[in-house]
């Protein structure tokens, strides 16, 4: 932010606690001193404003400003104010015209994961001063720069949360969303897919600032695919492998309310609804990598956490078959998986990418403020203003125009694999708080691919364990290999890719066969039957209402998102 807008909106003496202070308000931020209301001045300000007795608050950590009652019985100070030595009458007529004092929320805790909330009660020496200190803040407060959503479409899914998510929404997000004077339009979903059908093609988008899904990961990849597949329609992009997809304008914000949440945990460090709302009402703003991914030409999804073939494909599969289970339905299928210990055959190409200068094994995390993802994402922004230039030329850009594939080099390998993952963030969450992908960072246009050849159950177990475990390495094991890529292309070995009939019953018993010895992919929870795929990652494609993991061990982190921040300078 820029010093020379710094400048004084409005100041004035009120009280906090009965104690009498100066209060100003400029374009960046609200501070109160302390006063002496005898000599009617604020303290010297010789000094550095660091060295006072001052306190600074950042008004884009400020959630909102409304009137409250003001003490039942006004201070010495206040008396002296109003040059009255009664109390009494002149404080009752002066309720009855209008408020006397107001409230600013604020939140607090920002350098940590989990963020809370302040109130601070200021006491005015009348009605008209009060309401002008309302209605300023409120007008800073909606300005552009802050990039504040205004209206928000928000989809509950109640099975979530063991069917809490209701009740979440109600208690710890909806009471900040009122505060903040946010306009909502909730909609509980009744089946799957909803969100993703009504985003789609069912709602005036532009009506909202932005989307909100309350439950855990599966209503996420809801929104994001039916905002992606929007945004292509609207644009006249196809969604093919050749061609370049633009990017939504609207943000997407998440309330955790399922049983891993790790999407919402890598994004802002913890998993807790409270955070989340405040994130999205201060209107923080990070771009995140997707992978879209193909059969061939024909698109099948988008996938924002992992793409998993193998062991996490087979997880999923017999998870579905015990979803009575609950949550222990995974625990019970991942320990099933690994007595079953099943390697699988294929021939997996990979492209990495020349521009990245960062390794997945190189042990630099993604945290608020990446250098990594920061480059990148001034990278993306010069290559969407070139790009926008010819706006008719946009949907036939290829991935060759965009990413320098003239000097990327394809590698392959063969071989028997328990698993291959690719993951796009680390899929840290509160049971593993590094994540699969420790070093993955959220916008640097590449994907992580493991790799974990085929090896004996407790070698498999180990690796898993070591997942979870901070003071192991996972990629140390000589059966893990992992890459840092841009696009990669899956073919099973000795299974036929061609979809034609067969005739004779002998010969589909034995296509049969074939394909029993394949496993499907884990596309962020949803089964893709065909292992056939291909995939790509698209640069920072959305933005969420977010800014990164806070990096505990730095007591000095930038402000700014991940990625380049959407917010201008003020």
């Amino acid at each position: 932010m820029e010093d020379t807008n710094d400048h004084v909106l409005i100041q004035s003496n009120v009280e906090i606690h009965n104690k009498p202070y100066i209060l100003t308000l400029t374009r960046t931020h609200l501070s109160w001193e302390p006063t002496s209301i005898e000599s009617g001045r604020s303290s010297t300000r010789s000094e550095p404003l660091a060295k006072q007795n001052v306190h600074v608050q950042d008004l884009r950590e400020v959630i909102g400003v409304h009137p409250v009652k003001p003490p039942s019985k006004p201070s010495r100070g206040f008396k002296k104010i109003y040059n009255t030595k009664h109390d009494s009458h002149l404080f009752i007529e002066l309720q009855s015209i209008g408020p006397l004092a107001f409230a600013v929320c604020m939140v607090t805790n920002t350098s940590k994961p989990r963020w809370r909330c302040k109130t601070i009660n200021f006491l005015c020496t009348d009605t008209l001063l009060c309401q002008h200190w309302i209605d300023k803040i409120k007008e800073v407060l909606a300005i552009p720069a802050f990039n504040r959503p205004r209206r928000l479409l928000v989809f509950i899914n109640p099975l979530a949360g063991n069917k809490k998510a209701e009740k979440i929404y109600r208690e710890k997000v909806q009471p900040f969303f009122e505060i903040a004077e946010i306009h909502v339009d909730v909609i509980v979903t009744e089946r799957a897919n909803h969100a993703r059908d009504t985003v789609q093609s069912g709602y005036d988008l532009r009506t909202v600032d932005g989307l909100v899904c309350i439950g855990g990961d599966g209503i996420f990849t809801e929104l994001l695919n039916g905002l992606l597949t929007r945004t292509a329609s609207e644009t006249g992009i196809e969604q093919t492998p050749e061609h370049v997809l633009m990017s939504p304008d609207l943000r997407i914000g998440i309330i955790p309310a399922g049983s891993t949440d790790c999407i919402v945990y890598t994004t802002t460090g913890v998993a807790d609804p409270t955070t989340s709302a405040l994130h999205i009402i201060i209107g923080d703003s990070i771009g995140i990598d997707v992978c879209s991914v193909y059969h061939g030409d024909i698109f099948q999804r988008y996938c924002v956490s992992m793409l998993g073939y193998g062991y996490f494909g087979d997880l999923l599969k017999e998870s579905e078959n015990n979803r009575w289970m609950g949550k222990l339905r995974y625990d019970w299928s991942g320990l099933k998986k690994i007595f079953a210990n099943r390697a699988y055959e294929g021939e997996i190409s990979f492209r990495v990418s020349p521009d990245s200068k960062s390794t997945p094994t190189d042990g630099v995390r993604c945290f608020t403020g990446c250098s990594v993802c920061k480059v990148a994402g001034e990278r993306k922004i010069q290559g969407n203003l070139q790009n926008r230039t010819d706006a008719s030329a946009l949907s036939t850009i290829t991935q060759e125009d965009s990413v320098h594939s003239s000097s990327d080099e394809w590698q392959t390998i063969r071989g028997r694999f328990c698993s291959i993952t690719c993951l796009t963030l680390s899929c840290a969450c509160s049971l593993s708080d590094k994540g699969l992908a420790p070093n993955c960072h959220l916008g640097d246009g590449c994907s992580d691919l493991i790799l974990v050849r085929e090896c004996s159950r407790f070698n498999f177990f180990h690796f898993l364990l070591s997942t979870n475990k901070p003071e192991l390495n996972q990629f140390d094991l000589d059966f893990v290999e992992v890459y840092r890529v841009k696009e990669f292309r899956f073919q099973p070995i000795g299974t036929e890719e061609s979809d034609s009939e067969t005739t004779g019953n002998k010969k589909s018993h034995h296509k049969k066969l074939k394909l029993q010895r394949n496993s499907m992919w884990n596309c962020d929870g949803e089964i893709l039957e065909n292992p056939v795929v291909n995939a790509r990652v698209h640069h920072q494609l959305v933005r969420l209402f977010a800014r990164g993991r806070p990096n505990l061990e730095c007591r000095n982190q930038s402000q700014s998102c991940c990625a380049a921040c959407e917010k201008e300078e003020m």
